[in-house]
């Protein structure tokens, strides 16, 4: 499938295929550790109050940034998940 790009050792010939699915949450989860690195240094100091968002969005996303943070990392890890069950089921189905 063209959303399934397979990557090939060069020692053994060994196949891994990565869908889709498994590489957005991949990206949510880098995503996620981008946003834990700011919630210790404070989502007070990352400028949000500035001006360019409005203020009562820039307050929402500071009281609730541990959610925000929390919410990422479990929709990269649910993603990457389905990825996960999808290509054991096509091997099943393979196998059989």
């Amino acid at each position: 499938m063209p959303e399934d790009d397979a990557w090939i050792c060069g020692a053994c010939g060994y196949t891994l295929r990565t869908p889709l699915t498994s590489k957005i949450g991949i990206a949510f989860m880098i995503v996620g550790s981008i946003l834990l690195g700011t919630f210790v240094l404070g989502p007070e100091n990352l400028g949000l109050r500035s001006g360019l968002v409005p203020t009562d969005l820039a307050d929402l996303t500071i009281a609730n940034y541990p959610l925000l943070v929390a919410s990422v990392f479990f929709l990269g890890m649910l993603l990457t998940a389905a990825g996960a069950v999808k290509v054991r089921g096509e091997r099943a189905r393979v196998a059989v």
